[in-house]
């Protein structure tokens, strides 16, 4: 091959590579995630529906999970386990702290194969609040024995950023409704449908 062709069928290479979108992460079809987040509990929701539903403030959470690919845009998580921390909101002597244990399962769909890729799911999710101070008016599920356990649907949506093609920001926002029966706290309500907040990022890995 002349010097003139070999340059030419270069150019044309390192153009098609150039131009091709961030999809190499589809020959990976598992991954892990670690994240930082925020549950939006009676801090948001009591604030948003002027009610007592939650006895719980707001927590920030750290968690990971790992997922894998059903098709080409199509991804399942298998489990997404988080941790959160916060306090009660309503209670005669100083306020305690409260973590709760938040799991997941659900699937994720993108609507884009280019670097920035937006993305909407849906999941099955699992709240177990778990008080630390001795006598704390921890928020029951009459359902779930009277136990602070509750069983939800969550949407979700975001994008996700790949910084590299084994390494992406994802970015989330999240509505889930708890069906329970709740023991409402000190001047509070009772509802079936307990309503959560939630969002935070994420940085994936793909293996």
């Amino acid at each position: 091959m002349s010097l003139h062709r070999f340059l030419l069928a270069a150019v044309i290479v390192c153009a098609a590579v150039g131009a091709a979108p961030a999809d190499a992460q589809y020959f990976r079809n598992n991954g892990i995630g670690v994240q930082l987040g925020w549950k939006g509990l009676g801090s948001t929701v009591d604030g948003i529906t002027g009610l007592r539903l939650w006895n719980v403030s707001d927590q920030v959470t750290v968690g990971a999970g790992y997922f894998t690919a059903i098709g080409y845009n199509l991804w399942f998580d298998i489990l997404q386990a988080e941790i959160g921390i916060g306090a009660e909101r309503v209670v005669e002597r100083e306020q305690g702290p409260m973590f709760s244990f938040t799991g997941t399962t659900g699937i994720r769909y993108f609507f884009l194969d280019e670097r920035f890729r937006p993305y909407v799911g849906a999941h099955i999710q699992y709240l177990q609040l778990i008080p630390v101070q001795e006598g704390a008016n921890t928020p029951t599920n009459a359902l779930t024995g009277s136990s602070p356990f509750w069983v939800g649907l969550r949407g979700t949506g975001g994008i996700e950023y790949y910084l590299a093609d084994e390494i992406s920001l994802l970015f989330h926002l999240d509505a889930a409704g708890f069906v329970g029966l709740n023991t409402a706290p000190p001047g509070g309500t009772q509802t079936f449908v307990l309503p959560q907040f939630s969002g935070g990022v994420h940085v994936h890995f793909y293996l």
